[in-house]
């Protein structure tokens, strides 16, 4: 296969966006290619109907299902048995509890298959806008083809489903107390959210940043009370719950985790509206990896540790290097050596440059005297405050609160 490169590299970039890939021939139809929808919804003779369309050669397929699922369908040549690989399934829309009872009393569905619907579409890839994609299965196509010009995309919506699909209501609802499909969508989920602990308890950003399209609090449709805001809350005390337990799992101090995880509880319950639930969840992963990012103590000895702790604790003590190896009962010279070489610079540097960092907050947030800000850093002597603040920033406290 000439292409095997370009079409794993194509595989391998699409499922990093959790939209799934499968490889079918007309004769092998796997029965997880719809995530397993179709047949719990009794929908076997629309959905085989689907997904073996009659290919053409250089004609790739996007379909759109009843239920505005999005299908790619890319032939694969040279292959004995005309395998097709299908991207999906992922939405453009995104799919509320409204949207879903129009669907389910179109087509005259029950209340309990309802829910379950809800629950497949909970874990259904929302692109809002599938651009990328396309660019992607463009550029595999010309590999593919040999050129731009040698393949065309057509768009099929289907919108309606067959006479027989879900009036045989009966087939249907005696699946009503089936527990896989919400099992299934469970596993997904979890999955989800075990990816997300671990980018973010490894301070990856890029990476949970993939991961979090799958599991925005707004876009659950998993209803446990009846309130839509106090449900997404609620969800996102779990998630801020996760992501602390992550930067945990990061080597980062109860501390640090204890400040940002409580100012988030309070971020939460101050929402009013659900426009603001996706934008606070985002900013609590980006702050969570930078925390693992700034905070994480994996790659230091236990005595650094302890020193750094030490020293973010309270800027304000005395966190000279005299005083600081005595509270940690080892030498000056020791305990100089050992975080120079492990931190990268000596300790009085370390200390000075978080005093600058603190004073800098102080300046910009309030209308605190320099020296009432010195003292708040830890420095008594105004003058000797203004000398490192300049040192580290290149201006003078009052030139820096003045953006000068």
């Amino acid at each position: 296969m000439f292409y095997k490169k370009e079409l794993d590299f194509f595989i391998k970039v699409i499922e990093r966006n959790k939209i799934q890939t499968t490889i079918v021939n007309q004769k092998d139809l796997p029965s997880k290619i719809d995530m397993g929808i179709r047949e719990y919804l009794n929908l076997n003779k629309d959905y085989e109907e689907l997904f073996n369309i009659k290919t053409e050669p250089g004609v790739v397929y996007k379909i759109v299902d009843p239920f505005f699922c999005n299908y790619i369908f890319i032939p694969l040549p040279e292959t004995q048995d005309n395998s097709v690989l299908i991207v999906g399934p992922y939405t453009e829309k995104v799919i509320t509890k409204e949207s879903i009872a129009e669907k389910t009393i179109e087509y005259g569905v029950s209340k309990d298959i309802e829910k379950q619907i809800q629950s497949f579409f909970s874990v259904v890839p929302y692109l809002y806008d599938d651009g990328m994609v396309m660019t992607f299965v463009n550029c595999l196509c010309e590999t593919l083809y040999g050129a731009l010009e040698n393949f065309k995309i057509k768009v099929q919506t289907i919108s309606q489903l067959s006479d027989s699909s879900f009036y045989n209501k009966n087939a249907a609802n005696d699946k009503n107390d089936d527990p896989w499909m919400t099992i299934q969508m469970l596993e997904r989920r979890y999955k989800a959210e075990n990816a997300l602990i671990d980018a973010v308890s490894q301070g990856l950003l890029h990476k949970a940043e993939m991961i979090f399209a799958n599991i925005k609090p707004s876009a659950s449709l998993e209803t446990r009370i009846p309130d839509p805001l106090r449900n997404a809350k609620n969800f996102m005390i779990i998630l801020n719950t996760l992501l602390r337990k992550a930067a945990e799992q990061g080597s980062v101090h109860i501390l640090y985790i204890d400040s940002i995880s409580s100012d988030f509880a309070h971020k939460i319950e101050a929402i009013e509206t659900m426009a603001e639930i996706d934008e606070l969840f985002y900013y609590m992963v980006k702050k969570y990896c930078r925390l693992v990012n700034k905070h994480s103590s994996k790659n230091y000895s236990l005595l650094i540790q302890k020193a750094i702790l030490h020293i973010d604790a309270d800027i304000t003590a005395d966190l000279s290097l005299k005083n600081l190896s005595a509270t940690l009962g080892v030498t000056p010279s020791y305990l100089s050596t050992l975080f120079k070489k492990e931190i990268g610079m000596p300790l009085t540097e370390y200390v000075n440059k978080h005093r600058t960092e603190k004073a800098k907050q102080l300046l910009l947030s309030s209308n605190l005297q320099v020296q009432q800000i010195a003292q708040n850093c830890g420095i008594l002597d105004v003058n000797y405050f203004t000398k490192i603040f300049k040192k580290y920033t290149g201006k003078t406290p009052n030139e820096y609160r003045k953006g000068k």
